[in-house]
This record gives structure tokens, sequence and C-alpha cells, in this order.
């Protein structure tokens, strides 16, 4: 299962790992590992991806949680 988020700036995925843990990829490149799905798109919404362009950003689209991803079985 992985999650999905176009925004302006990037292609965000969350993928699940075979142990239960889920990372976090900015295009095509694995950041930060999380706990939980939900964990790791509110970091992306927070700005702390591990990726600075995004990180550092004034503004940006991203929803606030998981639920404004696109779910991908």
């Amino acid at each position: 299962m992985e999650y999905r988020l176009d925004t302006n700036v990037a292609k965000f995925e969350i993928h699940q790992e075979p142990h239960g843990l889920w990372d976090l990829w900015v295009d095509g490149m694995p950041t930060l590992t999380f706990q939980s799905p939900e964990e790791a798109a509110r970091s992306v919404y927070n700005k702390r991806t591990g990726y600075v362009i995004w990180d550092q950003l004034e503004e940006h689209n991203a929803p606030e949680n998981i639920d404004g991803w696109t779910k991908h079985e």
C-alpha cells in the first residue's frame, strides 16, 4: 500500500515497509521513516521532510492530514 501527493514543488509518496514502518519519498528518493502514514503526511504539512527545498517554503498546498492524499493498494 502507498499514498501519493503531487504538489507544485515535489511529488511525495508514502510506502509501507515489510516490517510495518512507513517511508516518505520525495521525487523518487527516500527521505525519512515513520511509525504510520498519518505521521509521514503530517511531516509534509509541517515541513519536516528532510527535503530542504520543501522544508524552507513559506507556503505550500499540502493537506494537513493523510485524507488529502491519494491511496493506492
